[in-house]
């Protein structure tokens, strides 16, 4: 998670290096703005300031190049030749879409997990799961990582490859983007242990699919409420 200074004026908050998520440059830039789209500080249509992510980060505009390249193929910014980057058109379903993907292969690794984990695994999933009722806001984050990391060790090389890609469309701050999500979660969580422990694949996959549905959702009502498509046809 990120901890930005306090900058109210500006959707570019100032990070330090170490304060983003671990990776090469160019994606660690990649994450920060992806970020700003996906929690709604920047909205569909609008341009990406260059400049404001350089001086935010500290970094110069070739990694920021990379970046763009890499969040137009991912269907978050419309690249223009002369103009720069824009914040593309997204809709109330592709928000959803990216989680509701994100369902799919994490579900395969819970049917994985459902399999594969020891006994003693469960009973550390079963104890995440029990600190993450309990636990204050600025755990969750640190919390839910761990719980769905165990679960996703279970998975085959290529599909845990996959899962840290898609990873991407959750928003680095989510437990404070989504407001409430965290009580939503705890019942997520729980059908997701009860399905593992129980060794069901089908419905460890099921619950985990819903899971990240449910997910998808509040993230996409959120930024409704936020005002994300404010004068725009979702």
């Amino acid at each position: 998670m990120t901890e930005a200074s306090e900058q109210p004026d500006t959707p570019y908050p100032s990070v330090h290096r170490g304060q983003t998520r671990r990776g090469g440059l160019a994606d660690d830039i990649a994450s920060y703005i992806r970020d700003l789209i996906l929690t709604g500080a920047l909205r569909p249509g609008e341009k990406l300031d260059q400049e404001a992510v350089a001086a935010a980060l500290g970094v110069s505009r070739s990694p920021i190049r990379e970046a763009l390249v890499v969040l137009g193929q991912e269907g978050l910014l419309d690249l223009t030749p002369r103009r720069g980057a824009f914040v593309a058109d997204l809709t109330y379903q592709d928000i959803v879409d990216h989680y509701e993907l994100f369902g799919l292969v994490s579900g395969r690794a819970a049917g994985f997990a459902a399999v594969t984990l020891s006994d003693e695994e469960l009973d550390e999933l079963t104890a995440m799961h029990e600190r993450f009722e309990k636990a204050s806001d600025d755990e969750l984050s640190d919390l839910n990582n761990q719980f769905h990391r165990l679960i996703n060790k279970a998975a085959p090389r290529r599909t845990r490859w996959l899962i840290r890609h898609l990873d991407r469309s959750v928003p680095a701050n989510y437990y404070e983007f989504a407001d409430g999500w965290n009580t939503q979660a705890v019942e997520g969580h729980g059908l997701i242990v009860a399905a593992i422990t129980s060794r069901d694949v089908d419905a460890s996959r099921r619950a985990m699919e819903r899971h990240l549905h449910e997910g998808g959702i509040a993230a996409a009502d959120s930024l409704r409420a936020a005002g994300f498509w404010e004068g725009r046809a979702t």
